[in-house]
């Protein structure tokens, strides 16, 4: 009767070195031709599974790997690009485009649109700033039509003098400077 490839130890777990010595047994009743055979066949067997598991794979990484960080610093590009577009599109969308020639009359239609025209009065300096005063005006307003009036490019506000008059009502004096004048800011 012959004994079972694998045998158990006397712990009923399977013992590494009894599996070794039964193949040990298997391969010493061999002939030596069928022994070479075997052991070269084996090798050659471990040899092919390391090469396909370890070797290759590995090999094909660094081979790519010019190709993958090619692609990656391609992506990177298109993003940094990405990034200054949309940073382009949010100054575009703050700062509206207007002629220094038109402040004026933009102005006046902001004030205007926030119904205020009435308590207030548009000039120019002799230095080429924008003169707005402010007679018995709405505070809530005043404030809307100055976050309005912000977003024009080449204008910046550079005095601001207000005095509170009544509950939500204020009276003063606004300067912006422009491109023309230089933006005065900070006079």
């Amino acid at each position: 009767m012959k004994k079972p490839l694998l045998a158990k130890n006397a712990n009923s777990k399977f013992s590494v070195n009894a599996l070794w010595n039964q193949l040990q047994g298997k391969l010493d009743e061999l002939n030596p031709r069928e022994r070479k055979l075997v052991t070269y066949g084996g090798g050659l067997s471990v040899l092919v599974i390391v090469w396909f598991v370890l070797v290759d794979p590995a090999v094909t990484t660094l081979k790519g790997s010019d190709q993958r960080i090619q692609a990656l610093v391609q992506k990177a590009g298109a993003v940094e690009r990405a990034a200054q577009n949309l940073e382009a599109l949010r100054g575009a969308r703050s700062r509206v485009q207007v002629q220094s020639s038109e402040l004026d009359t933009r102005l006046k239609r902001i004030l205007t649109d926030e119904g205020i025209t009435s308590g207030a009065t548009v000039d120019r300096t002799e230095e080429g700033m924008i003169r707005v005063s402010l007679q018995q005006v709405p505070a809530g307003a005043f404030l809307k039509w100055l976050a309005q009036a912000e977003t024009l490019s080449g204008l910046k506000t550079s005095e601001l003098k207000l005095q509170k008059t009544d509950a939500g009502v204020v009276s003063g004096e606004l300067m912006f400077g422009t491109q023309a004048s230089g933006l005065n800011a900070g006079k």
